[in-house]
């Protein structure tokens, strides 16, 4: 009888214990079980992406990442007018203590066979020339994230499939020879200037160039718009797999 009394208040303490954990754990406030990214939507063409921590390049604490939004691309029959659209990109993160300047402008792609060779590709054929925007510098803080989304167009010619691409600087590059199957993408990201500044006239939106000397041009005018201390630096991404599937 002792046992059996002392075996049921085990049992009942047991119990007890197992449904006080449970309580515990259902009021556990989620920010403390959670974590989410932070994304920056400063200007209408950054938007936000999944991180993947095996596609990462990190650089003195920067890490930058190939964005693809959808991975299997479906292009229409051949067809001299039919276009199709993809977006893809950089996606860039604050690791530092401090805060980083970006330059989001000087970006291109390429594009790699299944046997890793590249794609050959044309030009660049430039039908006009342009100049960073406020809207391309981007501070990041610490711990902040961003995604730079682009766009280009698959396209029939001579019933050869090919792309092209349009840097903001307008340079325009077609890349050739490809067919159904899997393709894979790397970005390429640049800045060799760390000042840059309105000169000139007015320009609407603003423009920036590149200031060669050490110091901030010397510009009389009191309004002129100056960014300094943009993060240095050409950094390739790892490729990412996409699929191109013909209808």
């Amino acid at each position: 009888m002792r046992n059996f009394l002392t075996t049921g208040l085990v049992l009942v303490l047991v119990l007890a214990l197992l449904l006080f954990g449970t309580m515990a754990l259902s009021h556990v406030p989620i920010g403390l079980t959670a974590h989410e990214d932070v994304v920056l939507e400063k200007v209408p063409n950054m938007t936000s992406s999944e991180s993947n921590s095996n596609n990462t390049v990190e650089v003195d604490g920067i890490e930058f990442e190939t964005v693809m939004p959808e991975r299997v691309v479906r292009i229409p029959p051949k067809q001299s007018d039919a276009k199709t659209q993809i977006q893809f990109g950089i996606r860039i993160t604050n690791n530092t203590e401090t805060p980083q300047r970006f330059l989001l402008f000087f970006t291109r792609p390429e594009f790699f066979q299944a046997n890793k060779q590249k794609l050959p590709r044309s030009g660049p054929n430039v039908n006009g020339s342009y100049n960073p925007q406020l809207s391309d510098f981007q501070l990041l803080m610490p711990g902040e994230s961003l995604s730079l989304l682009l766009e280009g167009y698959f396209y029939w010619e001579s019933n050869k499939l090919k792309f092209v691409f349009i840097e903001k600087n307008g340079s325009h590059w077609i890349f050739s020879d490809f067919n159904h199957g899997r393709y894979w993408v790397q970005f390429t990201y640049e800045n060799q200037y760390p000042a840059w500044e309105q000169r000139g006239g007015w320009s609407d939106p603003i423009d920036l160039k590149p200031v060669w000397e050490e110091q901030i041009y010397n510009n009389p005018r009191s309004d002129i718009n100056e960014i300094e201390d943009v993060w240095l630096g050409e950094v390739h991404t790892h490729p990412i797999e996409f699929h191109l599937t013909m209808q």
